[in-house]
């Protein structure tokens, strides 16, 4: 019984990364909106003086400048996620509504999927107006082979489920309304 107890207890040492993902998250929501106040200030200030922001250059658009922090905003938001999946999981239900709650490791891991995937779009699109356009191939294979295999991922997950449903409802209706024969004397 006290083993039982021990070892149900053990489930409150997820705390200790959920805290520290929930930290990280807020460090990055907290910079990357103060950052994002900042070159918007100076955006404005910029364009009424009629000089333009100082943080831009003329090689990268503002617009990209913004996207990089909506980066910022994903990757702690990917962090965030996966802090309150795990408190889920292991402590107690949140009341959250929709998409954010989680029941399982697999609500998790395709919620954590979809945010990866729009993660390295936006960190593509960066590259695209930052970097070297003779590397641009390179740089979008790099990032389209994980997207490709993380879709593979959720589509063999996906009809696997499907394929393990399907074939229990059908041996639910194949039983359905069928006695199966007693045995016979001396069978067993």
């Amino acid at each position: 019984m006290k083993l039982v107890r021990i070892i149900s207890a053990t489930r409150y040492l997820v705390i200790v990364p959920i805290i520290g993902l929930a930290l990280a998250a807020g460090v990055f929501f907290v910079f990357g909106g103060l950052g994002l106040i900042k070159f918007l200030v100076e955006a404005v200030i910029g364009v009424l003086q009629g000089s333009g922001p100082e943080a831009h250059t003329e090689d990268i658009p503002i617009a990209i400048e913004i996207v990089e922090f909506v980066h910022l905003f994903l990757i702690g938001t990917v962090l965030y996620i996966t802090a309150i999946g795990l408190y889920q999981l292991f402590i107690e239900e949140v009341d959250f509504h929709g998409w954010l709650k989680i029941d399982s490791t697999e609500e998790l891991e395709m919620n954590l999927i979809g945010v990866t995937v729009v993660v390295l779009a936006v960190n593509f699109l960066s590259v695209v107006f930052t970097r070297d356009p003779s590397i641009l191939l390179e740089y979008g294979v790099g990032i389209a082979l994980p997207i490709a295999a993380l879709a593979l991922f959720v589509g063999l997950r996906v009809w696997s489920t499907n394929l393990g449903r399907s074939s229990s409802e059908s041996d639910g209706n194949a039983t359905e309304g069928v006695s199966t024969p007693a045995p016979e004397a001396g069978e067993e």
